[in-house]
């Protein structure tokens, strides 16, 4: 099996990620949709042999005793792959995700204005990038740090699992660290970060309840995190953390949520109108007071009404941002339909248009 081949085929369809499966051929995903390529089955021997080329015997260890892992390989090119390596019915199976090898500019990614003015001047608090996995949430986040290390002199520690984007160091400092290489787990990073002098942390994701609590900890001491959670959007986030929580620890847990988290972006790839691509929709929710409030008071059910009756400009609904993309002819009426989260809420977002 030549890898280099593969990967070279998938980055010429625009494709983001390589499914490589026992008795399948091998899928690509491009602008979304999964392809196959070609009808040939591969073998299970083919991928062993792949995959023992590719791990370290330490790696080959660990994926012996937990069955799956994540890990991270070059071409020969030098294109990074973040690869997550599995059994399942018919043998093992592996997909990567292909890492571009430039970050993309944070206002290339099209947010409004005002998200990007407020994340380059925060200094603490918990900002959080949060969507289905293969949504852009990584290069969203990549995209942050790498524009704040333009304008600003931060000490960045990242903690991930594995190191995905390589992030320069510019005006200030970027150290990226990846668990089980560099640190043991998570909680083990963020504790030695707390004594390395950071200005900002990135925690590639908050998968458990010992990783919220560490990283509610961080932002409470004056630092400025960043994480991910696989969510949809703000509401169901905080409800999620919330619920992560022992029962005789949510009040505490609710507290600090209300205290350190600044904002949530929730967002969505939604393939274009030409089918040549995908566009950005977002929801942001930007913590005000009110929202602060209903953490605070276990009345997370009304933070959809925070969002619905704000007059700040600094918070999107999701349905409105599909809105502008339908508005801008980037995709079709169809599939804003078919992306949003309350499509008669929608349906009447682009009646009322029509009617101006």
């Amino acid at each position: 099996m030549d890898l280099e081949k593969i990967v070279a085929y998938a980055l010429s369809q625009n494709a983001s990620d390589i499914h490589i499966s026992a008795g399948k051929p091998v899928f690509i995903r491009s602008n979304g949709a999964l392809v196959p390529v070609g009808q040939n089955p591969l073998a299970q021997e083919h991928i062993e042999q792949l995959i023992q080329q590719l791990l370290t015997p330490q790696q080959i260890e660990f994926l012996e005793s937990r069955r799956q892992m994540d890990f991270v390989t070059k071409t020969k090119a030098g294109l990074r792959l973040r690869g997550n390596v599995f059994f399942q019915e018919f043998g093992m199976a592996v997909v990567f995700r292909i890492i571009p090898d430039q970050i993309v500019p944070f206002s290339s990614l099209q947010f409004p204005n005002f998200v990007n003015d407020y994340l380059m001047r925060i200094k603490n608090g918990l900002v959080l990038v949060v969507g289905p996995t293969g949504e852009g949430k990584s290069t969203t986040i990549a995209s942050i740090l790498q524009e704040r290390g333009i304008q600003s002199t931060e000490h960045v520690i990242t903690v991930e699992d594995p190191v995905e984007y390589l992030i320069p160091s510019q005006k200030g400092l970027v150290q990226q660290r990846e668990v089980r290489r560099d640190v043991h787990t998570f909680k083990d990073g963020m504790n030695g970060a707390l004594r390395e002098d950071p200005d900002v942390v990135m925690v590639g994701e908050m998968r458990d309840y010992e990783t919220i609590s560490t990283t509610l900890t961080m932002a409470e001491t004056g630092h400025l995190v960043f994480s991910t959670l696989h969510t949809n959007n703000g509401t169901q986030t905080i409800s999620r953390i919330l619920d992560m929580a022992p029962g005789d620890q949510q009040g505490q847990v609710r507290a600090q949520l209300s205290s350190v988290l600044k904002m949530i972006i929730s967002q969505r790839l939604v393939p274009t109108a030409d089918g040549k691509g995908r566009a950005l929709a977002y929801e942001i929710l930007t913590v005000n007071y009110a929202v602060q409030n209903y953490i605070r008071q276990d009345k997370v059910f009304q933070i959809p009404n925070a969002l619905e009756t704000d007059s700040s400009g600094k918070m999107v609904r999701f349905e409105q941002s599909l809105l502008g993309l339908v508005l801008n002819q980037k995709i079709s009426k169809e599939m804003a339909l078919a992306y949003a989260e309350n499509p008669e809420k929608l349906e009447k977002l682009m009646t009322d248009n029509m009617r101006q």
